[in-house]
């Protein structure tokens, strides 16, 4: 593992370092322009280029392949659905939660890299499991459509809305969970759960950390696949008054 983190380093900084250019930034505060040039050491580039090739093939490995283009959309995608869904393959829990900022590109039809997952998720997020109450999981729901729908797995949402109020007409998969027990876990990244996108809701629960980085997920599950199956199933529908 410590190899592999120092082989992303090196990549990203041959991804700045490589080029043979001056390069021109102004970093402004208040009032004052201060420009800053700067020549790329020609030490530093022969030093690390035996390694360049290395780090290359490794981003370039072929993980799986994809017949569909998968996208961010609302209320549902299929980047979200692909990236939800195997998620809760993980770890124990009743649904997944996600934010579509998080997941930054798309992934389209071809071959999927171990580059591309990165592209996907270049942050070092972490999953954790958050056991909430039904008073949480109601905020959950009306965060998610007054979102106009997030990434999400382990439910379907049928809701109905107007400008002052949302209707729940049916959480499918999760009323039974809440006849049995007092709450429901909830995986999701470590960023959301202390807050982040303005899911504060979460951010008093105690963590479970399950010492998985949500890229490193993505990439072990597209590693075992073949073909990526992903489709839009109508999780959530949102009507609007």
């Amino acid at each position: 593992m410590k190899i592999k983190n120092i082989l992303v380093l090196l990549y990203l900084f041959t991804s700045f370092a490589c080029s043979q250019k001056i390069y021109n930034q102004t970093f402004e505060y208040n009032q004052d322009n201060i420009k800053v040039q700067g020549k790329v050491d020609s030490t530093i580039i022969s030093i690390i280029a035996p390694y360049t090739k290395i780090i290359n093939k490794y981003m370039q490995d072929t993980l799986c392949y994809t017949k569909y283009d998968l996208t961010k959309d609302s209320p549902e995608s299929t980047i979200g659905n692909f990236v939800t869904d195997l998620c809760l393959n993980y770890a124990q829990a009743d649904i997944c939660i996600m934010n579509k900022g998080g997941l930054r590109t798309n992934i389209y039809k071809g071959y999927v890299t171990r580059e591309k997952i990165y592209e996907l998720m270049p942050f070092e997020n972490e999953l954790v499991t958050l056991e909430i109450n039904k008073e949480t999981f109601k905020s959950l729901i009306n965060y998610i459509v007054n979102q106009g729908g997030e990434p999400f797995s382990g439910m379907t949402i049928i809701a109905s809305k107007n400008e002052k109020t949302i209707y729940m007409d049916s959480i499918v998969n999760i009323d039974n969970h809440f006849k049995n027990n007092n709450h429901i876990t909830v995986l999701t990244s470590d960023y959301l759960a202390n807050g982040g996108d303005n899911m504060y809701f979460f951010k008093e629960i105690k963590q479970n950390k399950l010492n998985l980085k949500l890229r490193d997920v993505i990439i072990d599950y597209c590693s075992q696949m073949d073909t990526l199956k992903v489709t839009l199933d109508n999780r959530i529908q949102i009507n609007y008054e």
